[in-house]
């Protein structure tokens, strides 16, 4: 069992049915499932909904309560190049009062056609999400970080890092990037609903296009 607060390196096996609601949250997976076949729903009745997600262009603003709430990822270099590493960040903003908003538990999944390469629950407390991928020919993705039992998700080192290392954008060709949010304000409160966002992304051999 991890303890909290321990320091952990997790190996991911590449496989094409890899599923992508493997969590070590049954209640997370089964609440997941479900909106993502919203989701994915909504985006077939509304093609233009997915262009506007595409990395490079902010998605539209989720609203909770009171709230506007946008979500800002960027990775760097902007020219992803296959087998060099890249930087992932990410975090949410309140719009009205122009404040990160804090607290964040982000289930990240990325996949390449029809091969999952990751799908991981990571923590922010901060609600700043930095990961920096060191991408390598090796057959599985490890993603080194601690595991906080609290939020049942890694969160950084005691060093401040998520370090994923591996295959992750190794080969060349088109990302989606499926982003949900399960908790925000407190570690333990989770959303009814996860607000749920979607990216694209390309790795070449040269550059990448917006």
């Amino acid at each position: 069992m991890y303890q909290k607060d321990r320091t952990v390196f997790k190996e991911i096996p590449l496989h094409p049915n890899f599923g992508l609601c493997n969590s070590n949250s049954p209640k997370r997976s089964i609440l997941a499932s479900l909106v993502m076949l919203l989701v994915l729903a909504t985006i077939v009745s509304d093609p233009q909904s997915l262009f506007a997600q595409h990395h490079g262009a902010p998605p539209p603003m989720a609203t909770l309560g009171d709230r506007s709430i946008s979500m800002d990822l960027v990775i760097e270099p902007k020219k992803i190049i296959a087998d060099e590493d890249a930087q992932i960040a990410m975090h949410l903003m309140d719009e009205k009062t122009g404040q990160i908003i804090q607290h964040v538990t982000y289930r990240i999944t990325i996949s390449s056609g029809d091969q999952l390469m990751l799908s991981e629950f990571f923590h922010s407390h901060v609600g700043d999400l930095s990961i920096l991928v060191r991408n390598s020919n090796s057959s599985h993705l490890t993603v080194g970080g601690t595991f906080d039992v609290l939020t049942n998700a890694i969160v950084p080192d005691p060093a401040g890092n998520i370090v994923i290392s591996g295959p992750l954008f190794s080969q060349v060709g088109e990302y989606d990037i499926d982003v949900e949010v399960t908790t925000i304000d407190n570690d333990k409160t989770d959303l009814l609903v996860p607000l749920v966002y979607h990216f694209v992304t390309n790795s070449s051999s040269n550059s990448v296009s917006n």
